[in-house]
């Protein structure tokens, strides 16, 4: 559990840096636009003015980006900001426009890059005021973008916003389909409220490792969620295989809480395939990137084949010939296996953890 912890804060980490590098350039455009606009014309006062405008601009946007992405990537993922999730979506975008405005505020209002240079200035109620503002509209953005790409995924957001999909065209996927194990039976037993619940706890439970391995998830369809990977992604420390072992091992670390709530130890099941898919962005008023292609119903075979060779993790040969399983993960050959609603049988392999890697994380 320690190793697995410590990938997701290095994953984290790396998204920080990203985040800091990014808000350095930004604070050095605004800050040169300053100073052009600010100097006067000859070559001499702009120079002058951006030796100070730049800086000043580096600093103040990599502080407020700091403190905004460390709340975001350290402190809300914790366990016990779980409460955040209950709130409406406009009660967290203004909850937090208003926390990450006064972080702004402060930054500015603070003149922590004056002060360095050593050109403080004097804060007037006019010029307060006008931070304030400063402070307050670009963070407004910001938060509702973040908010949007939540509810379709970062990623999926981006392909959006860049217009990535706009024409379809092909591409190879990975695309791993996982179940929970007896979910119909936990429904009839539990009840359409509590087995909603349940759900909404294990798909929160999975997201992190999902975020560690880099999927993306494409959709949940009823107890299923089907995380997908552009094939060069995806081989990359073999995540598209290592994704549903990381999944496996969350819920064994929170199999406490789900019995203390629920009274049962959830348990999961997957198939991996990989193969090409048409994507493209689909609908009018509601826009999305679906993908269409054989290897999704393929998937989706495989997945219910688990339950007929008493098999909890199947990945197709096709898809292991790309990753080349890491040492840790035994595959055994289940053959050909002839699948509901396809003419063509496909060789498949079951997957495990060795016995040694599951003692490892165990301890």
């Amino acid at each position: 559990m320690t190793a697995k912890l410590s990938a997701v804060t290095r994953e984290r980490l790396r998204r920080f840096m990203r985040v800091e590098r990014m808000a350095a350039a930004i604070g050095a455009g605004v800050g040169a636009v300053y100073a052009g606009a600010m100097a006067a014309p000859d070559a001499r006062s702009l120079l002058a003015s951006l030796l100070v405008s730049v800086p000043i601009g580096v600093i103040s946007a990599v502080l407020t980006a700091s403190s905004i992405a460390g709340i975001e990537m350290f402190l809300l993922p914790r366990a016990s900001m779980r409460w955040l999730d209950a709130l409406p979506f406009a009660a967290v975008f203004i909850l937090k426009t208003l926390v990450y405005g006064a972080i702004a505020w402060a930054v500015i209002a603070g003149q922590p890059g004056q002060r360095l240079l050593g050109v403080v200035t004097a804060y007037d109620v006019r010029t307060g005021l006008i931070a304030a503002f400063l402070s307050l509209v670009p963070v407004a953005v910001m938060v509702m973008m973040f908010q949007a790409a939540g509810l379709v995924g970062y990623r999926t957001f981006m392909a959006l916003l860049t217009g990535k999909y706009r024409q379809p065209f092909p591409e190879r996927r990975f695309f791993l389909f996982v179940d929970v194990v007896g979910s119909t039976a936990m429904a009839e037993r539990l009840g359409a409220l509590q087995a909603h619940r349940f759900l909404a706890a294990v798909f929160s439970a999975v997201a992190e490792p999902i975020e560690l391995w880099r999927g993306e998830i494409y959709q949940y369809v009823g107890d299923e969620i089907v995380i997908t990977w552009v094939e060069a992604d995806g081989v990359v420390d073999a995540r598209a295989l290592r994704c549903f072992f990381a999944m496996r091992a969350a819920m064994a670390a929170d199999a406490n809480r789900f019995v203390q709530r629920f009274g049962v130890r959830p348990e999961l099941r997957a198939a991996l395939h990989l193969g090409e898919v048409i994507a493209g962005e689909v609908g009018q008023v509601r826009r999305a990137i679906v993908y269409h292609g054989d290897v999704m119903n393929t998937t989706g075979r495989l997945e219910q084949a688990t339950r007929e060779v008493g098999c909890l993790f199947i990945a197709s040969a096709e898809a292991l010939a790309s990753l080349g399983p890491p040492p840790e993960i035994r595959t055994h050959d289940l053959g050909a296996l002839a699948l509901r609603g396809r003419v063509e049988p496909i060789h498949a392999f079951c997957v495990e953890e060795s016995v040694k890697s599951v003692l490892k994380r165990a301890l």
